[in-house]
């Protein structure tokens, strides 16, 4: 295992839900489950702690279990492994970072600017400073995340870069609504590796994404890789259908959960979506205060997505 660059930072990443028992605690046999299940799929690496990993609601010391589990999955696995490191203030960002910077199996640590009150353009690029110094060989990736409040540009990365050079990718959310930001930010810092979502992933690939962080890697992992390879060989027409269907199905998913009232913030519908598929095992119960789908919805989702998109149904084989 080694660290990641902007080079080896491309494809498929699938983001590991987090499993929770019934007692709220963590569920490691379903945890490792669904990790070498994704694993064994071929998703081009693993990433943790994102928004679909509930980093919000671990404590240091679940934290710190979760990362072992996870270095020692990877290891075997032989999968590279971004961990996120994200706090709602830089000294736990950084503590975070001073633990998985001693794990060589850790590729990349994943980051979001803390997110309570918006940060000033001194105030964001001191919080780049800041990580860079304290642990200048451990590569960043930046989640760029609307709801942190202060959404980066590529005039932005322009200026990361100089305080902080040991980043060497973005996770560009809602590539949609800023996707001529996006082409602004390919071009003027084309060193960077940006992802996106499997909805605009071909389209931006087009102009030099590297790759996805995938929800639908949750249901037959199969196809977005499938998707993934026609656009890095540039099969564009292949490619560009599949995105069409991926945003069709997200959009018809979307309103078979509104109508039944249900809410569809990234780890409830990232988990549900799974558990309904049959590729996440275990409970699609998430930490308060968000609240998970209801087993009926999950047992409706599964007849729906039977009846309209059986290629989503994951294929069941022993976890």
């Amino acid at each position: 295992m080694s660290r990641l660059t902007a080079d080896t930072l491309y494809g498929i990443w699938a983001g590991v839900t987090m499993a929770w028992d019934e007692e709220d605690n963590l569920d490691l046999d379903s945890y490792v489950a669904n990790t070498e299940r994704l694993c064994r799929a071929g998703v081009h690496g693993i990433y943790t702690t994102g928004s679909t990993g509930e980093f919000y609601a671990l404590e240091f010391e679940e934290f710190r279990r979760m990362v072992d589990i996870q270095c020692d999955l990877c290891r075997r696995c032989n999968k590279p492994l971004q961990i996120g490191c994200n706090a709602d203030d830089t000294r736990d960002v950084l503590r975070y970072l001073e633990y998985v910077a001693g794990k060589p199996e850790v590729g990349a640590a994943q980051v979001t600017i803390p997110y309570w009150m918006r940060l000033s353009d001194r105030e964001m690029l001191q919080f780049f400073k800041d990580l860079y110094s304290a642990c200048p060989d451990l590569p960043l990736v930046h989640y760029n995340v609307p709801r942190a409040k202060r959404f980066l540009t590529g005039p932005d990365y322009v200026r990361v870069l100089e305080v902080a050079p040991s980043l060497i990718g973005v996770k560009f959310t809602l590539a949609g609504a800023h996707f001529g930001e996006l082409q602004d930010a390919l071009l003027m810092t084309p060193q960077l590796s940006y992802f996106v979502g499997e909805n605009l992933l071909a389209s931006a690939m087009m102009l030099g994404a590297r790759g996805c962080y995938s929800a639908l890697v949750y249901t037959n992992p199969e196809f977005t890789l499938t998707m993934y390879d026609h656009a890095a060989n540039k099969r564009w027409g292949k490619a560009i259908e599949m995105q069409q269907f991926a945003a069709k199905f997200h959009g018809e998913v979307s309103r078979f959960i509104e109508a039944r009232g249900e809410d569809r913030c990234d780890p409830v519908s990232d988990k549900g979506l799974g558990v309904a598929s049959g590729c996440v095992v275990g409970s699609q119960r998430v930490r308060a205060p968000y609240l998970g789908w209801s087993d009926e919805t999950v047992a409706a989702l599964r007849d729906w997505l039977g009846a309209n998109y059986p290629m989503f149904l994951f294929p069941q084989v022993e976890a």
